[in-house]
Parts: structure tokens; C-alpha cells; sequence
């Protein structure tokens, strides 16, 4: 039961701050305040579905899910992406992609298996690395100790073009 219990909190732990990030960087590209009520709202929810994901792909419903004990979690992938959309159209438009590519990704999940040779490592390293790469000044701010600073002090937070 130990090993079990030790296992079962690194899971949750590594869960955690990987759901937490993107709904925080999110949320400053949409000028929420940093620990405000909209900023709490999308990081709760980050963690409900999370959760739910996390109990479809463990204890399983039909054919959806692995039955075995895999975090799911949100993603990196399209941070980029939705800090243009929030920053462009606001964040209902969001909401609005997020719940399209929800559906589209659904359909991908059923025909993923037969193009799958379309992706080798090569295709697959180099998009992680472009999304890496666009993170870095996130990374960066963070780990400086200025993201909180930089936030409050700057409207503009999440336009990392410059």
C-alpha cells in the first residue's frame, strides 16, 4: 500500500502544476488579475476535467480510455494559440475554439490510428520544440521571480513578441 500512496501524490503533484501553468498564462493574456476570480474560475476548471479525463482513461466508459492509471491534464501545445485568440477576439471567443477543437480532436481520435505514420518522431520533435521555444520568455519571467511584478506593472503581459 505504500509504494501505492507514494505513487498515487507524485501523480497528483506532477498533475498539478502542469494544469495550474497554462490556466495562469492564459489568464494573463486576457489582463485578468493575477489571483483574481476569473484567474481562480479557469484554474478550478483546468482541474475539474482534469479529473475527469484522468477518471474516463483510468476506470474507462465503453471504448473510450486505456484502463490504466494515466494522468490526463491540459496542454501545452496551444497556449500559443490561445493567447492569440484571447488576445484578438477576448475570451468567450476562446471558450468557443476550445469547445470546436474539443469536437475536432474527438473525430481525430477515431481515424489517429491509421495515419499515424504521418507523424514520425522527427515531425513530432520538431513542433515540441517550436512550442518549447515560444514558452522560453514565460519560462524565463517565472523563473526570475518578476512574472508577478511584470503583470501588475505591465498591461501588455502575454504579448511576447517583443
Amino acid at each position: 500500500m505504500g509504494p501505492r500512496v507514494a505513487l498515487g501524490l507524485q501523480h497528483v503533484l506532477a498533475m498539478f502544476a502542469s494544469n495550474v501553468t497554462p490556466s495562469i498564462i492564459i489568464a494573463g493574456a486576457a489582463g485578468f488579475a493575477f489571483g483574481g476570480a476569473d484567474m481562480v474560475f479557469l484554474i478550478q476548471m483546468a482541474m475539474l476535467f482534469a479529473g475527469v479525463a484522468t477518471l474516463f482513461q483510468t476506470i474507462g466508459c465503453g471504448p473510450v480510455g486505456t484502463r490504466l492509471p494515466v494522468m490526463q491534464g491540459t496542454s501545452f501545445a496551444f497556449v500559443p494559440i490561445m493567447i492569440s485568440i484571447v488576445k484578438s477576439s477576448g475570451i468567450a471567443a476562446l471558450f468557443g475554439a476550445v469547445l470546436v477543437a474539443g469536437v475536432f480532436h474527438a473525430a481525430l481520435g477515431a481515424i489517429i490510428g491509421r495515419i499515424r505514420n504521418w507523424f514520425p518522431p522527427l515531425v513530432t520533435g520538431m513542433v515540441i520544440k517550436a512550442i518549447g521555444l515560444y514558452l522560453l520568455p514565460v519560462g524565463i519571467k517565472y523563473a526570475a521571480g518578476g512574472a508577478a511584478d511584470f503583470q501588475m506593472n505591465n498591461p501588455a503581459w502575454g504579448d511576447f513578441s517583443r
